[in-house]
C-alpha cells in the first residue's frame, strides 16, 4: 500500500510538471503577477484533473475483472507514458513565449479548469494509469487501490501547484525560462522511468500468471 502510494505521489508531481499550456500560462502569470495567479492556474488544473481521474478509474473499476481490459489498459498507459516522455523531451528543448499579452488576468482558477478539462489525453492517461498501476498490489480490494491511487496522486499535485508557484515568484527577477525548461527535462526522464516499470507490472503481475495458468492446464491435460 505504502509502496503505491509513494508511487502516486511522485507520479502526480510528474503529471503536473509536464509541458504544456497550464505550466506555461503558470509561469507567464507568475512571473508578472507573484504567486498567487501562478497557484490559482495549476490548482484549476489540479480539479480538472482529479475530474477526469474520477471518470478514468470509475470506468476501469467496473471492467478491471476482465483479463483482456487489464492488458489493454496496461498496454495503453505504456505507450501513453513514453509518449509524454517524447513530448516533454522535446518541449524542453523549445523556447517558451512569455511575451503574449493576456487579457484575462483575473480568471486564474477558471483558466487552469478550462485547460485541463480541454486536454484530450486525460481520459486516456487515467484509463491506462488505473490499468495499469492497480495491478501491482495484490490482497486488496480494488476500489481501495484505485482510492490510494487518487489520494496520492492527488497530494503529489498539489505538491508541485505549491512548489513551482513558489518557485516562479522566486525568480520573477532572473530567468525563469532555463528553470522550467531543466523540470521538463527531468520530467521526461520520470515518465520513461513509470513506462518502464509498467511495462514490468503488466508482464510480472498480469501476463506472467495468465501465461503460467495456461501451461500447467495445458501439461495436465496431457
Amino acid at each position: 500500500m505504502m509502496n503505491l502510494l509513494i508511487t502516486a505521489f511522485f507520479l502526480g508531481i510528474v503529471y503536473s510538471a509536464a509541458p504544456g499550456a497550464v505550466n506555461t500560462e503558470a509561469l507567464h502569470r507568475g512571473l508578472k503577477r507573484g504567486f498567487m495567479p501562478s497557484f490559482l492556474v495549476q490548482l484549476g488544473a489540479l480539479l480538472g484533473d482529479l475530474v477526469w481521474a474520477v471518470i478514468g478509474l470509475t470506468g476501469v473499476a467496473l471492467v478491471f475483472h476482465i483479463l483482456a481490459i487489464q492488458i489493454i489498459l496496461g498496454i495503453a498507459g505504456v505507450a501513453f507514458l513514453f509518449r509524454m516522455a517524447w513530448i516533454s523531451f522535446l518541449d524542453a528543448r523549445k523556447s517558451l513565449d512569455l511575451t503574449q499579452p493576456d487579457n484575462k488576468e483575473q480568471r486564474d482558477f477558471i483558466t487552469g479548469i478550462v485547460f485541463s478539462i480541454a486536454n484530450p489525453f486525460g481520459i486516456a492517461f487515467w484509463g491506462g494509469i488505473g490499468g495499469g498501476f492497480a495491478v501491482q498490489i495484490s490482497g486488496m480490494p480494488l476500489i481501495d487501490k484505485l482510492l490510494i491511487l487518487l489520494i496520492g496522486f492527488a497530494i503529489g499535485a498539489f505538491a508541485w501547484c505549491i512548489g513551482i508557484s513558489a518557485l516562479v515568484t522566486w525568480s520573477r527577477k532572473f530567468i525563469g525560462e532555463k528553470i522550467l525548461r531543466g523540470i521538463f527535462t527531468l520530467s521526461s526522464l520520470a515518465m520513461a522511468y513509470f513506462a518502464l516499470e509498467m511495462v514490468w507490472n503488466l508482464i510480472h503481475s498480469t501476463l506472467y500468471p495468465m501465461l503460467s495458468t495456461r501451461l500447467r492446464s495445458h501439461i495436465s491435460e496431457s
